[in-house]
């Protein structure tokens, strides 16, 4: 039950990928308050989770404990995966915005845990692990390589989304998305061992966000605060309270479920999502039916990402 748990969880983030890009349109095509919204709505709903469970939603650090800086890296990581997913969503589509991450997260977490970076104890990285990297690598290759004809090619022409140089920038921009998320990750398990628990550890993470992308928001377009929204569907306002529930379940189920397992969970549960989301054109995802060939794709990647996890 909890491993259903664990994949629904993962299946809400190509939703909340979405909520986010459609609340950008209805802010004025500004990305930095529609990802402050989110933020916001996330850090609130963080502070009730974390006061009904824990008792207390202040951080309970130790007498003496004094947090290394990157520390704070987090919030900051937090901000560039939920800007460079709204950024992505509508160039790239739902699954290439689901599946390029993955790739930076299999590689930086390779890098983490070969070197202990971020407080994280060092793990031997097996030549099985490498293997299971590149076969991450070859199912993404197979699944762009299955958008670059037929139906999928004309509809990016269509649509205006991303094509040649553009296209790859935005590319490396995800993977680039993927690693910042694996620093993340990283980041949170050390601060939840000195911050009382890795709920405190979110509430940090999402108050060091909601900071940075206010001061952004003032900066680039503070007229944009006496603007109200203008009207949309009513599942543009979702990306903060599924990012809450993300960062409340990964607290929960991974001492449960254990770190690996549940990483794989939610990132097959991301992947299925969204591709349910481009075959049926879901929440303003650009529709792109499933192929025989994508769907090898996403198979392969799910079972790179299990050997580098497992093995």
């Amino acid at each position: 039950m909890l491993l259903l748990v664990a994949l629904a969880v993962g299946g809400l983030i190509p939703i909340q990928t979405a909520a986010n890009s459609r609340l950008r349109l209805s802010v004025g095509n500004f990305p930095v308050v529609s990802a402050l919204i989110s933020f916001s709505v996330a850090l609130l709903v963080a502070i009730l989770a974390t006061t009904i469970l824990q008792g207390n939603p202040l951080p309970q650090f130790a007498p003496g404990t004094t947090a290394p800086w990157w520390t704070w890296l987090g919030g900051v990581m937090g901000v560039c995966f939920v800007l460079g997913n709204i950024v992505l969503f509508p160039r790239l589509g739902a699954v290439q915005t689901v599946v390029l991450p993955i790739l930076g997260q299999v590689v930086m977490g390779l890098l983490i845990d070969w070197f202990g970076l971020f407080g994280s104890p060092r793990i031997s990285v097996s030549p099985l692990r490498i293997v299971g990297a590149i076969v991450v690598f070859a199912g993404i290759v197979v699944v762009l390589r299955a958008g670059k004809s037929g139906k999928g090619a004309v509809a990016a022409k269509a649509t205006g989304d991303a094509t040649g140089l553009e296209l790859w920038l935005f590319r490396a921009l995800g993977v680039l998305v993927g690693v910042g998320s694996a620093v993340q990750t990283a980041v949170n398990g050390y601060l939840g061992t000195i911050a009382g628990s890795s709920l405190h550890a979110g509430e940090i993470n999402l108050t060091v966000g909601v900071v940075l992308l206010l001061i952004a928001a003032l900066v680039t377009s503070p007229k944009q605060f006496t603007r109200k929204p203008t009207p949309g569907p009513a599942w543009m306002w979702l990306g903060g309270l599924v990012g809450a529930i993300f960062v409340i379940s990964g607290a929960t189920l991974s001492p449960l479920l254990g770190t690996a397992t549940t990483v794989i969970a939610f990132n097959a549960g991301t992947i299925a999502a969204g591709q349910v989301l481009e075959a049926r054109g879901a929440f303003g995802a650009r529709k792109n039916p499933l192929t025989a060939t994508r769907l090898v794709g996403l198979v392969v990647i799910f079972l790179g990402v299990l050997a580098v996890r497992l093995l």
